[in-house]
């Protein structure tokens, strides 16, 4: 019950901030893209460590530790007003465990790998995967809501409606 009304909040959030920051496309369905990023929980392990890069307005990352509670996230993005925008929804939302990162992801440096790096909509994956894999745990994946061909990769794809997931392991 508490879930989903933190999604509804969470909705009213990106409805409310959409319009000065430009969170996601005006035309975007908001419950198509919050449901794709509840719909991922099923390729990601208990008590996993997340990297959501690109995290705009917190999609794919906020609504999938409103579901999964175990997951460490973290959510990098290059925009200072949007990062304020993922501190309100945190706060709001009252979310623990769940980091924003205000650096373009080329830039990030952490001292601990992921289990899973995101990302949705940000477009030349093979330079992302190039600047993050060393993050990545050997065990772990990248997630990207796209399809995509990356050259010495093992490649997983699952396509859900209108959209293709590709899993990418090293």
């Amino acid at each position: 019950m508490q879930e989903k009304k933190s999604l509804i909040i969470y909705k009213e959030l990106l409805k409310k901030y959409n319009k000065v920051l430009h969170l996601t496309s005006k035309n975007a369905n908001l419950n198509e893209l919050i449901s794709q990023s509840i719909y991922i929980q099923k390729f990601i392990k208990e008590n996993s460590v997340i990297m959501d890069v690109g995290s705009g307005g917190g999609i794919v990352g906020i609504p999938l530790k409103i579901v999964r509670n175990d997951l460490k996230v973290y959510l990098v993005e290059r925009s200072e007003k949007k990062c304020t925008f993922l501190e309100i929804a945190i706060k709001q939302l009252n979310l623990k465990d769940v980091f924003v990162i205000n650096q373009d992801y080329k830039n990030v440096n952490f001292n601990f790998k992921f289990d899973y790096i995101l990302a949705r909509a940000l477009g030349n994956y093979e330079e992302l995967l190039k600047h993050l894999k060393k993050f990545l745990n050997e065990s772990g994946s990248f997630i990207i809501f796209s399809d995509v061909e990356i050259e010495g990769f093992k490649i997983k794809k699952e396509k859900i409606k209108n959209l293709t997931i590709t899993l990418i392991s090293l």
